[in-house]
């Protein structure tokens, strides 16, 4: 393993329009002690070919052809790849970095951290850094409301951290996969956790990404937060539950509110799960809550889960325009 290198690893799949762009951007970084895993996931595109004529041009890039086997797969791969790294960053094959993300990163990095988590949109609040354990790294990072995404990128891992289970998300789990790496990565942790809010990634948003047009419902959210339970450690599990039936409550009244079938999504194995969860980690429901579990009246609870989306829209909003404003 080599002292302060760093293993740059990017899924590659149908992104022919914005590879070279990606890839330019990681070339162009001020830190230059890097290896650059290009893993080209069966694309039908020509951004393989586009990876390859990019390697013939600098050393530090690496190439690996493979069958189609998804994302999660196409990362573990660019990991195996990069045994001689001490630490591991991820980058969407869609997405660049500004100049001195890496820079800025590997700033943090020394023996007694073993994650730093960075930003891709702009706060209003700066500070340098700061140290977080293990618990109150889950907290925000399982938190939709916290300043740390929940994607794979932003982020520079020590690569002890990558264990084989790291990677060993079910296959029919296609939205919520970063979160379980993420979530499975920080239990590895035995050192601190630390965040700053430098920026050190640029974010596309895409109407046809994975993420945008998946339809997940109620089946798939259990089953999804069924495996995010089961990769919470154990000593952090009481503290981390009321989170996660925070996020479970949202995610039901978001199906709710646009379902067809309210009476059996109601009384559904997901909700009575939720309810017993609320009773054995003494959570605190509020009263938009305790309406969309325990009201009896249809119309009632769907008028309140309805309010509470247009004022959760009407607070993002607000968040958005500030950020604007304060960018200017």
């Amino acid at each position: 393993m080599q002292k302060g290198l760093i293993g740059v690893i990017v899924p590659v799949y149908k992104v022919e329009k914005y590879i070279a762009e990606c890839i330019e951007s990681i070339l162009a970084q001020t830190y230059t002690n890097f290896r650059l895993i290009l893993v080209d996931d069966g694309t039908p595109d020509n951004a393989g070919k586009i990876c390859d004529e990019y390697a013939k041009k600098d050393t530090r890039i690496t190439v690996i052809h493979q069958e189609n086997a998804g994302v999660t797969r196409a990362r573990a791969r660019g990991v195996e790849e990069a045994e001689d790294c001490e630490w591991i960053t991820f980058v969407d094959s869609d997405d660049y970095l500004p100049t001195n993300a890496i820079k800025i990163l590997h700033s943090f990095t020394n023996d007694r951290i073993d994650i730093i988590a960075g930003e891709y949109e702009i706060k209003k609040k700066h500070f340098t850094h700061i140290f977080m354990n293990k618990h109150e790294y889950l907290s925000k990072l399982i938190s939709n409301t916290s300043e740390i995404t929940q994607a794979p990128w932003a982020k520079l891992f020590r690569k002890e951290l990558f264990t084989n289970e790291i990677f060993s998300t079910p296959k029919e789990i296609v939205v919520g996969e970063d979160l379980i790496m993420n979530i499975r990565l920080a239990a590895n942790c035995k050192k601190k956790l630390t965040y700053t809010t430098d920026i050190v990634y640029n974010y596309r948003i895409r109407e046809d990404s994975t993420i945008h047009t998946f339809k997940k419902d109620l089946s798939y959210q259990a089953y999804l937060f069924k495996i995010i339970k089961s990769s919470i450690p154990q000593e952090s599990f009481f503290e981390i539950m009321p989170i996660i039936i925070k996020e479970e409550l949202q995610k039901w009244s978001e199906i709710y509110l646009y379902s067809c079938k309210k009476n059996s999504l109601a009384d559904s194995e997901f909700v009575n799960t939720i309810k017993k969860e609320i009773k054995t980690y003494n959570y605190k429901t509020n009263v938009f809550e305790w309406v969309q579990l325990y009201c009896p009246y249809k119309v009632i609870k769907y008028t309140f889960i309805g309010v509470h989306k247009i004022m959760n829209k009407i607070s993002q909003l607000h968040i958005t325009l500030k950020k604007t404003i304060s960018s200017l």
